[in-house]
């Protein structure tokens, strides 16, 4: 819903842990009608073509051949990477490293990005499993206790109720 309806013509740059759950996912909305997709993993020989693709402005590329809306990778692209054509990032499955969400929502809050507004959405596991590693919980710790003070991201872990 989304990539279809919230964000329909917004960039989105889509971060998992694993490279077959970002392969599972471009399948997935590539079959849903989800086009100017693709994804970056450590299995492709340069997963910075695909980032030029998805963020042409900020990496100063002319004349982008098949400009990327959507970007699903790994955290092959999760550092040193230029991708502020974007402020949508969605963590798809959560690391254990706070620091790993912060270089993540980093690729696209970034000297150069024109929205006011940077979004993160992360997807937590289903209740009965969150009951049992208390992962939202402990991450929420961690983030207080490291004291870090997220500049444009806001609150990563907020539930959004429908």
């Amino acid at each position: 819903n989304l990539c279809r309806n919230e964000h329909k013509i917004d960039k989105i740059l889509i971060f998992t842990q694993f490279a077959d759950t970002a392969y599972y996912l471009y399948n997935n909305l590539k079959n849903r009608g989800i086009n100017n997709i693709a994804c970056a993993t450590g299995d492709i020989d340069n997963p910075t073509d695909l980032a030029y693709r998805f963020s042409p402005v900020s990496n100063k590329v002319k004349d982008v051949k098949n400009e990327l809306r959507v970007l699903i990778s790994t955290d092959v692209l999760s550092e040193g990477q230029n991708l502020q054509d974007a402020h949508i990032v969605v963590n798809y499955d959560l690391p254990w490293a706070i620091i790993r969400l912060i270089q993540r929502a980093g690729r696209v809050d970034r000297i150069g990005q024109t929205s006011d507004k940077i979004v993160c959405y992360s997807f937590l596991p289903q209740d009965g499993l969150e009951r049992i590693i208390r992962l939202r919980r402990r991450l929420t710790r961690r983030i207080k206790k490291s004291h870090l003070k997220f500049t444009r991201c806001g609150i990563f872990y907020q539930r959004k109720t429908r």
